[in-house]
């Protein structure tokens, strides 16, 4: 996955295409945790449970400063462990509130932080793409203000090509799993 996280050229906001029956967890993990010794560690997820975002993360053997899980919907937040911050936004429709608690994170850690964001397919079930797209414009503005990294789970084969181009838009570069991995940053995206 170095190869990958080599050719993204310090990109800040990522958009990662996984199709429907792709995992995509070792590239998630490697976006994650490459090139960062210990950073703050923050997942939102619409589809899985708290205990599994952190399997992910210990399943690499990174160490990390922060670690927090922002669960959105009917994903369980709870987990067993004293050094993980958890929250939940539990109307998936409610970006005001995931807006301010990812906000939060980014304000209160000090960098370096990444962020995991699965997935805005997920999102798009419950929220117009004008909506979203505002919402993805305020959240990578927060990335970048906070120093931080993050990217975004998109199922390409879910949406539309101009839904995938708009959203891609918003990012600095996107990693595109298929057949074979191909990584775009915004000179080829334009």
């Amino acid at each position: 996955m170095t190869a990958v996280t080599d050719q993204l050229d310090g990109a800040t906001n990522i958009l990662l295409e996984v199709p429907p029956m792709g995992d995509g967890r070792e590239v998630c993990t490697s976006l994650l945790s490459s090139g960062i010794e210990e950073p703050s560690a923050l997942f939102v997820s619409f589809t899985r449970q708290a205990s599994a975002c952190l399997g992910q993360w210990e399943e690499h053997g990174s160490s990390a400063r922060n670690l927090g899980v922002i669960t959105v919907g009917d994903g369980s937040a709870d987990v067993d462990r004293d050094d993980v911050v958890t929250e939940t936004v539990s109307t998936p429709s409610d970006l005001t509130g995931l807006g301010i608690q990812i906000g939060q994170f980014l304000s209160e850690w000090e960098a370096p932080v990444v962020v995991c964001f699965d997935s805005l397919t997920s999102l798009l079930q419950y929220v117009d793409f004008e909506t979203v797209y505002e919402f993805l414009h305020a959240i990578t503005g927060q990335v970048y203000a906070a120093d931080a990294r993050a990217h975004f789970h998109v199922d390409p084969e879910a949406h539309d090509e101009s839904t995938v181009a708009g959203l891609t838009s918003l990012v600095d570069a996107s990693v595109s799993l298929g057949e074979e991995i191909r990584v775009r940053t915004r000179d080829t995206i334009e």
